[in-house]
């Protein structure tokens, strides 16, 4: 079994930043994001989607949202945004990671994954939100 230091999971915007306030910490996390892509939700909300504050307010930390700072982001603008900033975290992060299951073992946790796959980690973040499952 694959032994990990810190998992996060989920791949949105906290566990994004989750993920950068780790590694400012000097660890090196693995994020598990679901879907194909880190991005969280973002891309399956409705297209007409509008953020309502504005850019200056919508930055994770380290990365700056770009263009206008009073404009109201639209989602594929959040979306290009969080693929931004997972793609410069330099941490793991393993897309089409579906955690199932959790479990306290061993002063740590065992990971469950679809598709049977297991980890052993000892700190979780559990930064996946309620979009999948309301």
């Amino acid at each position: 079994m694959e032994q990990i230091d810190v998992a996060v999971v989920g791949g949105g915007q906290s566990g994004l930043a989750a993920a950068q306030a780790l590694r400012g910490q000097g660890l090196r996390p693995v994020v598990l994001e679901a879907s194909e892509r880190a991005a969280g939700s973002w891309p399956y909300y409705y297209d007409s989607l509008t953020l309502f504050s504005p850019a200056r307010y919508s930055a994770l930390p380290g990365m700056p949202f770009p263009g206008d700072q009073d404009r109201f982001p639209h989602r594929d603008e959040v979306v290009g945004y969080l693929t931004a900033y997972a793609a410069r975290l330099d941490v793991d992060i393993r897309t089409g990671c579906r955690v199932v299951g959790v479990r306290g073992a061993d002063g740590g946790f065992e990971v469950d994954l679809e598709g049977g796959g297991r980890l052993a980690v000892r700190a979780l973040v559990a930064a996946s939100g309620t979009f999948g499952r309301p």
